[in-house]
Parts: C-alpha cells; sequence; structure tokens
C-alpha cells in the first residue's frame, strides 16, 4: 500500500554539482533554485538557505519567513552528509510544526 502524499526530497551530487529533487510514487521533478545554487552541509552558505525556502515552500504551500529557512538551515540541512540526503516531505513539516509552536 502506497500513501498518495508520500514526497521525498533527495540531494545528491551530479558531477560534483548538488542537485535536488523532489519524488513521488510515479514521478520525479527536479526542484530549481530562483539564484545560484543549492547546498547542504555545514559551509554551504546561502546555497543552504535557498534550499531550505525551497524545500519549506514545497512541504507547507507557502513561503516560510527568513528565520524559518536559517533555523532549518541549522537544524537540518547544516547536519546532513555532504554527498546527499533524503528526507520525507512529512519530516520537513513535522519540523516546522514544531518551530512554529515554539
Amino acid at each position: 500500500m502506497t500513501t498518495p502524499d508520500l514526497r521525498i526530497y533527495v540531494g545528491r551530487l551530479e558531477e560534483d554539482e548538488p542537485a535536488v529533487y523532489a519524488i513521488e510514487a510515479e514521478t520525479v521533478e527536479a526542484l530549481e533554485p530562483a539564484g545560484g545554487g543549492f547546498g547542504w552541509g555545514a559551509d554551504a552558505g546561502d546555497a543552504a538557505f535557498e534550499l531550505a525556502r525551497v524545500l519549506l515552500t514545497d512541504a507547507a504551500g507557502s513561503e516560510p519567513p527568513a528565520d524559518v529557512c536559517r533555523r532549518f538551515v541549522r537544524d537540518v540541512l547544516g547536519r546532513v552528509p555532504d554527498d546527499g540526503f533524503a528526507i520525507h516531505r512529512e519530516t520537513v513539516n513535522a519540523w516546522l510544526r514544531r518551530v512554529v509552536a515554539v
């Protein structure tokens, strides 16, 4: 049995460049940054902020405030391995619920 709203965000390196996808049961969608590029890990800087903005917007359906994006970078994206990650949309939304409730 599959969950119809299951969506997984996958970040990986392709030819040493970060690429991020939203994967569902029958679709794979490349996520694109508004400018610059994506990044993750402790030293990703603005690229991690842009990835946080895109992931949080996709998961929640609306763009979060900048301070929420910065916290997502600190709490989540800054801790994932340099070579890639997979995060369920529900994990992103659960994180958002905890942060917004605080």
